[in-house]
Formats: C-alpha cells, structure tokens, sequence
C-alpha cells in the first residue's frame, strides 16, 4: 500500500483536528438539547456502526501518513525499519524484545513502510476501540470521540508509535485484569507484552497490579497525587536524576537536562500539562468522594492514572516529560468517558456529558493552535500556516 500523497504532510496535524472537532461539535449539538439519559442506551443505535467506521478511517489516515520529518520520530522509524537496526534477539525482560520481533515478522511478509506503519496502527487504534468494546460498550461513538480527541492521540499516533503501540495494548491489558479468571490471567500476558515493546509501561503495570491487590480506595491514590505536587517542588530535580540512574527508561537519561538546559524547550514545572492532567482528578474525586459511587472497575481505571500521573509529577522537569506524562495520559479517556457512559450521575447525563466532551475537544484544539500555530519567536499567524511556500 502507498502512503496518503493528496494531503501534505505539513497540512496533515489539520486536517486531522479540525475534521475531528466538526464531528465532535455536531455531536454535541445532538445530545445537548436533551434532558434525558439516551447516551446511556445507545447500544442498539446506528452510532455503534458509525463509531467502528469512523475507528477505520482514522485507522487508514494514522497508518498511512508520509514518512517524514512533519510527524516528529517518523522518518527515524521508517529508517530502523529498512535498515533491519531492529531485530529480535529472543524473550528478556530486561530488553523491549517484542518490538524486534514485530519488526522482524513485517520484514519477512515484505510489508513496506507504509504498510509497516499501518500495522502499528492496528494495534494502537485497536486498542483504543477494543478498551471501548470491554468498558463502554453502550456508546462506542462517544467513548471513541473521547479517545481520537484527547490531546496525545495525534502524536502518539504519528511520532512515538512505539510508546503509543505498547500503551494501547496496556489499556486493552488494564480492561481485562479488572476482572478475575482466565481474563485476568491474558491482561497480565499483554502488560508483559506491551513492556516488550516499550519497557516504559512498568509503571502503569506496577500501578494496575498495587489497584488490584493493595490500593483499593481511591482516597489514597488521591492523597498520593496531591503528595507528588509537593514532592516535586521540594525534590523533583534530584528525585529526577535517582530514577534515571535505575535505568527505568533508557530515554530519562537523555531527558533529564536541568531546566535551564538551551537545546530543549518547555522544561521546569510544566504548569500547563500539570492543569491539562487535573480534570481526570476532579471527575475521580467527584465521582468517588463526593457522589461516592463504587464501581470496581472505575476504583482500578482512576488509580491506575493517579498513580502513574503522581510519578510523572515528580519527574515533571524532564524535557520532553510529555512522553512520562502519556504512561497516565494513554488512561486518560477512559477515566473521563467511563462514569458518563456508565454511571447514572445526574437525570440530564446527555446535555452535561455533551459540556464535558465540548470542553475537552474545545481544550485538545485549543493546545493544537497554540503549539502549531506558534513559534519559539511568537505567534506565526493563519495566513503563514495554510498559504506555506
């Protein structure tokens, strides 16, 4: 298969959100006007075939981008992949073997890059429809507008396909190990895969497990949080430094510049992602605290995303601490949509549910304006973006 050539690559990111929010906004415009609880029942309607077709299509347009510079590590991946630089060199837990053997397995089907790419896709695209079939089944076309909105898709979607593989098949893994049995068992085997193909996703795995067997209220989890704030303004530097010497993740040690380092940009106390990361907080505590809902799965989904988000706090100085912040935010969709699509939290749950995923794809295209549209000189304008040279 030949990569998409009628949209160019820089016009690309674009395309992407503005299509996405005009059918988010539309949708927002049906359900707002109810005051009913039809968002709850929608498992038989024409939206759940529109959700998987509108899963396929992003699915196509993700995988099959150019390979180039505009999508970040893309064209470093796309070289790996010709060069054979990754091969699999058999099972170690202390390596991410299972990323070799993907890239070996495309090699020997002759898949191209385009089609190579278009594998990743599967699964991490999959993995967000296969969470939504598992946890909110009721109204896929809501859960999957959450999931294609949220702030990191994109990017993790085109540029860190590797982090954006294994977390997708860490949330499929995080879906099943809230039940008990044979399905507990097969979400335990794709967290050890998934840290096979990046090794980052300890961290969630650690957090699910502690939210299964030894926290089992979100009221710690919560304190734990606030606690994290604290910790990193006192000792986040340092604390940054000891956990890049365990060799957690090869890539903290290349991060992990002081702040006043020159070569990187958006380094310190990354308040803006920090304020990005509180709305799953206040949905957690309203929906746990102070409306005192006890869901289990919902108890191990916010756990999961207060514990791994607590660690990125304190490791929130490293440059380019997106990528720890995305071991919570990759949750993040479940942890917002799960209690609207769920739970009976208000007798107008379709026009306060409309609000809520009008403000967050209102926020995710807001941040797209403001990191695209701008350079590290000022704002760049419209006319320079869309009439490029």
């Amino acid at each position: 298969m030949e990569a998409i050539e009628f949209i160019p690559a820089y016009y690309y990111t674009t395309v992407y959100y503005t299509t996405l929010l005009v059918i988010c906004w539309f949708t927002v415009l049906y359900y707002i006007g109810a005051g009913s609880q039809r968002i709850l029942h929608a498992e038989g309607s024409p939206v759940q075939t529109a959700a998987f077709i509108l899963t396929l299509l992003i699915f196509f347009f993700l995988g099959l981008r150019q390979a180039s510079t505009e999508f970040g590590d893309c064209w470093l991946y796309a070289y790996d992949y010709t060069t054979g630089i990754f091969h699999y060199h058999g099972v170690s837990i202390g390596e991410e073997w299972f990323w070799g053997a993907i890239s070996d397995f495309c090699r020997k089907l002759g898949f191209n890059v385009n089609e190579y790419f278009l594998f990743i896709e599967f699964f991490y695209i999959g993995g967000m429809f296969t969470c939504s079939l598992i946890l909110m089944r009721k109204n896929l076309w809501i859960a999957m507008l959450f999931f294609f909105t949220a702030f990191q898709t994109f990017t993790f979607g085109t540029n860190g396909i590797r982090n954006g593989m294994a977390c997708s098949i860490e949330l499929v893994a995080i879906a099943l190990v809230i039940e008990e049995g044979p399905k507990r068992t097969f979400g335990f085997f794709l967290m050890f895969l998934a840290m096979g193909i990046h090794r980052s996703t300890m961290l969630p795995t650690a957090a699910a497990i502690t939210s299964i067997y030894w926290i089992k209220d979100t009221k710690l989890a919560l304190r734990f949080w606030i606690s994290a704030i604290f910790i990193s303004l006192v000792a986040g530097t340092q604390l940054t430094q000891f956990f890049a010497s365990l060799g957690f993740d090869d890539r903290m040690d290349q991060y992990s510049y002081e702040a006043t380092s020159e070569y990187f940009s958006g380094t310190g106390f990354r308040w803006d992602f920090w304020l990005y990361s509180v709305f799953p907080i206040i949905m957690i505590w309203y929906v746990t605290q102070y409306r005192r809902f006890t869901d289990l799965s919902y108890t191990i989904i916010s756990n999961v995303y207060l514990l791994c988000n607590a660690f990125w706090l304190i490791v929130i100085r490293s440059s380019f601490s997106n990528r720890f912040a995305y071991l919570s935010w990759f949750i993040y969709p479940v942890v917002m949509a799960f209690p609207l699509l769920r739970m009976n939290l208000w007798k107008d749950q379709d026009r306060k549910t409309a609000l809520i995923l009008f403000f967050y794809s209102g926020f995710t295209f807001f941040m797209f304006f403001i990191y695209y549209f701008g350079t590290g000189n000022g704002y760049r304008g419209l006319d320079l973006y869309w009439w490029r040279d």
